[in-house]
Order: C-alpha cells, then sequence, then structure tokens
C-alpha cells in the first residue's frame, strides 16, 4: 500500500531560516483536514480565493528559493497524529465526561452535557497552548515539483 499524505502543489513565496511560505497553486479543501490547524494555512485574498499560503517548519528550507515550484507532503504518521489531536481524543472526552457525570449522578440531566462542554473548553486551550510543540511533530517533506 503506498504512503499517502496531504500534498499541496505551489511556488515558494518567501524563505526565512527554516520557515517556508508556499503559495498553493490549487484551492486547498482544508476544512475536513486535521492538519489543517498545525499547517498555518491563511488564505490569499479572503475565504473565497483560489490560493493559500502555508508556512511550515522545515530544515529542508534553506535549499528553495523565491519562485521554485514545489511539493509539500505531509506524512500519513503527521496526518494521523494530528486527527488524534484534533478529532478523536476531544470526542473520548467528551463522550466519557458526559457519561461519567450520568453514572454519577444520575440526575444530573443537562449539567452532564455541561461538563462535556466544559471538559472541551479546557482540552481547546491546552491544544492552543501545545500548538508550536504539535506543529514542530509535524513531518513535512518538500520537494520541487515536475
Amino acid at each position: 500500500m503506498k504512503d499517502k499524505g496531504v500534498t499541496h502543489k505551489g511556488i515558494v513565496q518567501k524563505v526565512e531560516g527554516n520557515a517556508i511560505t508556499i503559495v498553493t497553486e490549487e484551492n486547498c479543501s482544508c476544512d475536513g483536514c486535521a492538519v489543517a490547524m498545525l499547517c498555518n494555512k491563511s488564505s490569499e485574498g479572503g475565504e473565497e480565493a483560489a490560493r493559500s499560503m502555508v508556512t511550515v517548519d522545515s530544515p529542508d528550507a534553506p535549499r528553495f528559493k523565491p519562485g521554485d515550484h514545489v511539493e509539500l507532503t505531509a506524512s500519513s504518521g503527521s496526518t494521523l497524529s494530528a486527527a488524534w489531536w484534533a478529532l478523536i481524543l476531544p470526542s473520548v472526552l467528551f463522550i466519557a465526561t458526559i457519561l461519567g457525570v450520568r453514572l454519577g449522578w444520575p440526575q444530573s440531566g443537562g449539567w452532564s452535557i455541561g461538563a462535556g462542554f466544559a471538559v472541551l473548553g479546557l482540552y481547546d486551550l491546552g491544544l492552543y497552548l501545545c500548538r508550536k510543540r504539535l506543529g514542530a511533530n509535524m513531518v513535512w517533506k518538500i520537494t520541487l515539483a515536475d
């Protein structure tokens, strides 16, 4: 089975140290992507723009110069890790909190759902505070496009 990852083709806009900014050539459909929160995506020209800018850290960044046509790929392991932190774990925490409160206090009613959302809020705060560390674990491969 071939290793599939998130891939974008684009043009290098700027290189600063180990950070490389790429303007994608195609529309990025990042809405359902767990990696979106880790790849520093921003729209160029608003929400309806057909191109996006993606900034990533890579030790290979100094090899590239503005104007290079490149292909940017996040490994499948990185996308799985991002899905775990952004989708799977918060869902498990939410459901476990609701069930735990309901089992502990059967008359809790709506309080169990409120507790679930409170746990999600704390979890999201923790993710926000750890975003740079999580983003650093993202493995990007940048190659010159054909």
